[in-house]
């Protein structure tokens, strides 16, 4: 009850709701796991404990004592593959959040007689094969317009027919990656829109797809960098996200905000 519902976006608040993690806490975190670009304030390891800690719970993949429950850090492991763990108490700390929960211990290091699991990572739901693709053209090439420029001066119908095309080429050759986004799992999908000579190079846009009864429909259109932080916490590791996604997000994990870790969709 204290975690509230999945269906949301803003997991790094309903976290902070739950249980307070202290920044020391993130920092030991950091300084024990496998390396990887995490952004400024280490924001999206923040996110991705969000999404991965609600997952144990809600899974039921935790483990307690008398007076504390264990979880893992999600997938994370250190750099010798030892599973990462976090410790919480009942909140009586003056002075932290308000939440019931407080962390008092970060590491791979933890007492407890059985140790936790890691969260399973829900599956996405399977792809029909010819489903209609149906778009929210207007927040593509109407609100983002600026991120197909190259469109500009093309007719709308032969844009959305460009889009609808690179989906499907992309679906064919079976290059979507798992994402999450408000709860459920869906996929991205790489967007080659004016070239495919090379698809180990980082496409035009990324397409967020729902998989709806019948038809796929595509919410918006984003830059290779921005599903970086959905598509993160649907993976075991990080380097199994396709290498361009990884060189893109690094190039702009520094500059990237909060808000749009937050919601990647929602934000320019």
């Amino acid at each position: 009850m204290a975690l509230g519902s999945p269906l949301t976006n803003h997991v790094v608040e309903r976290l902070r709701r739950f249980a307070h993690i202290p920044t020391a806490r993130l920092d030991t975190l950091y300084s024990r796991l496998l390396h990887e670009e995490w952004g400024r304030n280490r924001y999206a390891l923040t996110k991705y404990l969000s999404v991965q800690i609600a997952w144990s719970i809600e899974q039921q993949r935790y483990t307690v004592s008398e007076s504390q429950f264990y979880v893992t850090a999600g997938q994370l492991q250190t750099r010798y593959g030892t599973p990462l763990y976090l410790v919480f108490e009942r909140n009586e700390y003056t002075g932290s959040a308000q939440s019931p929960y407080y962390c008092v211990h970060a590491g791979s290091d933890i007492s407890s007689r059985a140790l936790p699991v890691a969260p399973e990572i829900p599956g996405s739901p399977e792809l029909v094969r010819g489903a209609e693709i149906v778009m929210a053209h207007e927040h593509i090439l109407g609100a983002n317009a600026d991120r197909v420029e190259f469109l500009r001066n093309t007719p709308p119908v032969a844009q959305i027919c460009a889009v609808c095309g690179a989906i499907q080429w992309s679906l064919n050759g079976s290059l979507q990656i798992p994402y999450w986004y408000y709860g459920r799992m869906g996929y991205v999908v790489p967007l080659y829109l004016r070239t495919r000579e090379n698809i180990t190079l980082a496409p035009d846009l990324m397409a967020p797809i729902q998989v709806m009864p019948d038809s796929l429909l595509v919410r918006t259109a984003l830059l290779p960098h921005m599903p970086y932080t959905n598509a993160r916490v649907a993976v075991p590791r990080h380097d199994q996200l396709p290498p361009w996604m990884l060189h893109a997000w690094n190039e702009h994990a520094s500059v990237t905000t909060e808000a749009q870790i937050e919601n990647p969709e929602e934000t320019n």
